[in-house]
């Protein structure tokens, strides 16, 4: 709304200097011409004399209508807000701060979002890049077009001056004994897969029937 307003304003100020400099070329053509009929020249006259109110009269009311909107945004700015509205800016503010945390927070989770395209697509201006080395144009490209803070993306982001937490790119101590868990079993499981296929493997090249219970 606030912006909106400024907008009106400027085209205001923009068609009130227009109308301005429109009269004036009015006036420059009927001093013309009473100093043509001063002269004695014989024409019609278009813009002095009678002509010069008809002309004036739309263009005076134009800037009329300009000047009673100037008016009213002077007495807008001096009333005081309403405690309504400016509730209503603060929660909407609130808000604003809250969709894009949420927003942040489902990036970071892998959620592919219009702004996630948008970031992806950003770059620098072409004389800005033709004064990068290659390696630095890949470094700044992937920190600007990356949503994450974590693996090659945070060591990248970190060595260009990113200010990210030390422990953006960690695992706490009961995440880091649930992997290391899982990571002993999958390999348990590796070998024992391994160690069961290889007498069928053996006995395969032999030629014997292996019998399997």
């Amino acid at each position: 709304m606030i912006h909106k307003r400024r907008v009106a304003r400027r085209r205001r100020i923009e068609r009130q200097r227009t109308i301005t400099s429109q009269i004036q070329d009015l006036q420059a053509e009927a001093k013309f011409e009473g100093s043509l009929a001063a002269k004695g020249a014989n024409f019609e006259g278009c813009f002095d004399g009678p002509h010069r109110a008809q002309w004036r009269a739309p263009l005076k009311s134009c800037l009329a209508e300009i000047q009673a909107g100037f008016d009213r945004d002077t007495a807008r700015a001096a009333r005081p807000t309403p405690p309504d509205l400016l509730a209503q800016l603060k929660a909407a503010r609130r808000e604003k701060v809250a969709n894009k945390t949420r927003e942040r927070e489902r990036q970071m989770r892998g959620e592919v979002l219009s702004a996630t395209r948008r970031q992806s697509r950003l770059g620098f201006p072409a004389h800005v890049l033709a004064r990068w080395d290659p390696e630095v144009r890949k470094a700044k490209l992937i920190a600007r077009r990356s949503v994450g803070e974590v693996g090659y993306v945070g060591q990248v982001k970190r060595a260009l001056g990113y200010r990210i937490p030390p422990d953006a790119d960690e695992v706490d101590g009961l995440a880091r004994e649930k992997l290391d868990r899982q990571d002993e079993e999958l390999r348990r499981s590796n070998r024992s897969r391994r160690d069961g296929e290889a007498p069928i493997e053996r006995a395969a090249e032999d030629g014997r029937d292996v019998e399997v219970t």
